[in-house]
């Protein structure tokens, strides 16, 4: 979402009355007593989600995000219960599932067009979402063969 867009949806957004809360605190959503909230700070936006208390008059265990409203969401989505935890890959995930798949594919396994079709698609669709896959492919290739150079050391060798 664009900055220009963020501000008019908190323009747009009620404030929030909560005791204890200080500040201008816009609820941008809410669902099974969770809300997410944005707060216009002298440095920026910054987004958090809190859960509703003592019959919804207490906001508690506040997850700042700063200005990062992508994890701000993802974490509502999550934390409400619209969307469960466990379906949702991290980054590093999603690098070890994007070496896996490119490696299955550079491989001789015998596959059928619409399984390589789908596995392609996998594919560009984990470097759309992942905005430092390079990185983190690379880092994850290092640790392997760092491994791999630890595991043919004297100890292994030893054990044959």
């Amino acid at each position: 979402m664009h900055e220009g867009d963020i501000k008019a949806m908190m323009e747009q957004a009620p404030q929030i009355h909560a005791s204890g809360l200080e500040g201008d605190y816009r609820r941008l959503a809410e669902f099974n007593n969770v809300v997410l909230a944005g707060h216009q700070t002298r440095f920026g936006m910054e987004f958090v989600t809190w859960e509703w208390v003592q019959n919804h008059t207490t906001l508690w265990q506040g997850h700042y995000y700063g200005e990062d409203y992508d994890a701000a969401k993802q974490d509502f989505i999550t934390r409400s219960g619209l969307f469960p935890q466990v379906r949702i890959f991290s980054d590093q995930q999603h690098a070890e599932i994007f070496r896996c798949i490119y490696e299955t594919l550079e491989s001789v396994y015998a596959m059928t067009a619409e399984r390589e079709k789908m596995l392609k698609g996998i594919i560009e669709q984990i470097e759309e979402a992942v905005p430092d896959l390079d990185d983190l492919v690379h880092r994850s290739n290092q640790q392997e063969l760092e491994g791999s150079d630890a595991m043919e050391g004297p100890s292994m060798m030893q054990q044959f």
